[in-house]
């Protein structure tokens, strides 16, 4: 397959250019499955669960308290009508009855008191993990979006030097044959396309070439594009 000298450079510059732009794809891909970054991002969902858990309990907690309040209030006044009722009776059975059930009610009082005691301990407890889990939920958003923000710039910079490849790419495919082209796209699809023979070998496949092949590439007229044998990459002298 024939082709000038200045395409042919122009034909092995194109594959150098197409191997970095799939290079930047890759690197591309591999930024945006950082592990880091899906392992933050797993973090993060396993705090916000965490979080919710975390909250509900000192909510439950906190009505739990409210209900306790309300009860100890219900008592506390029926405790003070109580004691206005026997200042006020004159039947002995009912003054005991009364004092009897005030009694009660102060046993009763007592008991409220000291479950909510229990209560505000655990309110205390649960609001010091919700902070806690809060704060390492902050402090995981916060690794999250400096690791995005710069894989997000590294991104930036690979579509920058993936545009500027692709207008080379341009300029170079205008210099090469249609019917080269057409081979080089196939080749590329699978393979390096394009190599030069270096150090005794092809430099697209890296396999060794014998000295008859090397003479018989080198023995080519100028405009005659080589083809490694073991790869079928052309070969540019």
């Amino acid at each position: 397959m024939k082709l000038d000298k200045a395409s042919q450079s122009a034909l092995l510059k194109l594959s150098e250019v197409d191997l970095e732009i799939g290079h930047i794809k890759q690197e591309i891909i591999k930024s945006i499955e950082s592990k880091d970054l899906v392992d933050l991002r797993a973090k993060q969902s396993e705090l916000a669960g965490e979080l919710i858990a975390a909250r509900t309990v000192v909510e439950n907690l906190q009505s739990a308290q409210l209900r306790a309040d309300d009860d100890l209030h219900l008592v506390e006044e029926r405790i003070a009508k109580d004691k206005d009722r026997l200042l006020q009776t004159s039947s002995p059975k009912d003054a005991q009855g009364l004092q009897s059930e005030i009694e009660s009610l102060q046993r009763r009082k007592s008991d409220l008191e000291d479950a909510e005691l229990e209560l505000l301990a655990e309110i205390e407890n649960a609001q010091a993990v919700l902070t806690e889990v809060s704060s390492r939920k902050e402090q995981n958003s916060k690794e999250l979006d400096e690791l995005q923000q710069e894989i997000q710039t590294t991104i930036d910079d690979l579509k920058t030097r993936g545009r500027k490849l692709t207008a080379d790419r341009e300029i170079l495919v205008a210099k090469v044959s249609e019917e080269v082209l057409k081979k080089y796209s196939a080749l590329s699809a699978r393979q390096v396309a394009v190599g030069q023979i270096e150090n005794r070998s092809c430099t697209a496949c890296r396999m060794g070439l014998t000295a008859n092949v090397i003479d018989s590439i080198n023995d080519l007229v100028e405009d005659e594009l080589g083809i490694c044998p073991e790869c079928q990459a052309f070969i540019v002298r």
